[in-house]
């Protein structure tokens, strides 16, 4: 009994751990005359998210997909003279829950607090902005939120999965009236 219902609450959880991704953008914009991007902070690539996590191999893996899935896109990095202005943020919060077992043997009233279970897991957030360079102002942004596991995998694999996943919205569709 105690086997199952920590299967059936795992599965809860994971079950509710699915990735949401929200996108907002200025829906006077068209969309069309963005050809070139390059990134917010004067062209160079930063990056933004908890220091642990600042290796040179995520942040080669985060750019190479970023400006992969631009151009898939049909847009072009330009450092001269771009049109849209690229930045991103990772964010990470530790988190926890608490599962309660019940006794399997009499008596059944046994407090729960006695036979609990605590599972740590991360809850993290993926943003991608982009603001119109004349313009000085965000006209795209998109994030993701989802639970990893405490030692996540940030291989190029998972990067550019999860890039794609945020940006799956870029260019937004044009609404029918």
């Amino acid at each position: 009994m105690k086997q199952l219902l920590v299967l059936v609450i795992s599965g809860l959880l994971l079950a509710s751990c699915s990735i949401n991704v929200h996108t907002k953008y200025d829906r006077t914009i068209d969309f069309k005359q963005y050809k070139t991007f390059c990134w917010m902070d004067g062209c160079e690539f930063k990056f933004s998210g908890p220091g642990y996590l600042n290796d040179s191999l995520l942040r080669e893996n985060l750019k190479k997909a970023i400006i992969e899935e631009l151009t898939e896109k049909g847009l072009t990095q330009d450092v001269n003279d771009p049109d849209l202005l690229v930045g991103f943020t990772i964010a990470l919060k530790d988190e926890q829950s608490i599962i309660y077992h019940r006794s399997e043997d009499p008596p059944f009233y046994k407090p729960l607090d006695r036979e609990r279970e605590v599972i740590n897991y991360l809850k993290g957030t993926l943003i991608i902005g982009m603001a119109d360079k004349k313009e000085s102002r965000i006209v795209w942004e998109s994030f993701a939120i989802g639970y990893l596991d405490l030692t996540p995998d940030f291989s190029e694999k998972n990067v550019r999965k999860g890039i794609k996943l945020v940006l799956r919205g870029y260019p937004p569709k044009k609404e029918i009236n």
